[in-house]
């Protein structure tokens, strides 16, 4: 018995003779069977898609079509990101702006590793919306779009939404990575000299200690015992897109307990003495305490109100062009605590627990410089050697 023929003629009512066929692509989320139905203007081309289709399936590289945007499923993607700190879904929202702006409308299937690669062109070469417009954005800045668009690609090919991720077939900017700029342990004590009068010279003496901006500025007095000579770090302090808010640490290994030298407990003493005189002063001006201690966070202006992330990086980079030393950044006084334990012996293990972070690896490749002075040192060790 001859074989029905899948592939049907089919007239529409204007006249036009068009070529439909139906194939079970799978199931739907349902369990029920999806069966898809396509229509061709040719026999021909009927049974090349037919083939085309049935191949697919087969080896599982087909996609259903779909009219979802890239816009559309990138707001499925971000809403889809549980347990994903709100600054990192902030960051990601960040990154994707230029992708957003120029292809949301498009479909994610009709979305090409050209329509990409334009993007990435002209973000390298007038990139940038604010401030000076039209000047390139930095490699890295376009190196996170790449990475987070990537994601969500990813994300879409496991749906089965696309055949590939055409965000991973585009090359990466070249990144030259700057060193960090870290202070030796002297010029690292010449600043805590230089602030030691400051208000908020403990403040900066825990920068130097290695916590994150976000960690020194979350910190209440509930987190720190003077007798036992301990601070707990819970809560990070942080500001995206102009919003400050608190939020716990970037991992779980951000949340730990740090042993306070004499030095830092005299500086806070201090602190904690200045804050009150400074709240009897305000009256009913000084800001609310925290609910769970009955006191405020420990770095605050005159009137109890927490210090702005930006503001706190800002008034550390005046200080320190003021002091004379060499110029480095706020988060510069945390790789230098990292370095200078690194030179003086500490286990890699130990500075990676010290400074909260998720592996000891990070801390190795990251946080750990070579200075100057330590060449020198390793020189003359060397030449020691050869010199007997």
């Amino acid at each position: 018995m001859r074989r029905k023929d899948p592939i049907k003629k089919v007239k529409l009512k204007s006249g036009r003779i068009r070529w439909r066929f139906v194939v079970d692509v799978g199931h739907k989320p349902d369990g029920k069977r999806d069966q898809r139905t396509f229509t061709c203007d040719t026999l021909k081309e009927a049974r090349e898609k037919r083939a085309e289709v049935i191949s697919g399936i087969a080896i599982g590289t087909y996609v259903r079509a779909t009219r979802k945007t890239l816009g559309e499923h990138l707001d499925e993607w971000l809403a889809g990101r549980r347990g994903v700190k709100r600054s990192t879904i902030n960051s990601y929202r960040d990154s994707l702006k230029p992708v957003r702006d120029r292809y949301d409308h498009v479909p994610v299937q009709e979305l090409t590793k050209a329509h990409v690669d334009q993007l990435v062109n002209d973000m390298l070469t007038s990139g940038r919306r604010v401030g000076t417009k039209g000047l390139p954005l930095a490699p890295s800045t376009v190196l996170r779009t790449l990475t987070v668009l990537s994601m969500a690609l990813d994300d879409a090919m496991k749906q089965g939404l696309v055949v590939r991720n055409v965000a991973r077939l585009v090359d990466r900017p070249r990144i030259r990575q700057a060193e960090m700029r870290t202070w030796t342990a002297e010029q690292a004590a010449a600043f805590l000299t230089f602030v030691e009068d400051h208000r908020l010279s403990a403040a900066w003496m825990l920068s130097l200690y290695g916590l994150r901006r976000g960690e020194v500025l979350g910190l209440r007095w509930c987190d720190i015992d003077l007798v036992e000579k301990t601070l707990t770090v819970t809560i990070e302090r942080v500001v995206s897109n102009g919003v400050v808010y608190e939020d716990e640490p970037k991992s779980e290994r951000g949340k730990r307990t740090l042993p306070l030298d004499d030095d830092l407990v005299t500086a806070l003493r201090a602190l904690r003495k200045r804050q009150a005189a400074e709240r009897l002063r305000a009256g009913t001006a000084y800001t609310s305490a925290c609910p769970d201690c009955g006191e405020a966070h420990v770095v605050v202006d005159e009137l109890g109100d927490p210090i702005h992330p930006e503001g706190y990086s800002d008034r550390f980079e005046a200080l320190v062009k003021r002091s004379g030393l060499p110029v480095i950044r706020l988060h510069g006084a945390r790789h230098t605590c990292g370095t200078l334990m690194h030179l003086r012996g500490v286990k890699t293990a130990v500075i990676s627990a010290w400074l909260g972070h998720a592996s000891a690896s990070f801390t190795m490749r990251t946080y750990v410089h070579s200075q100057t002075d330590a060449l020198v040192d390793a020189g003359k060790t060397l030449r020691t050697a050869l010199t007997g």
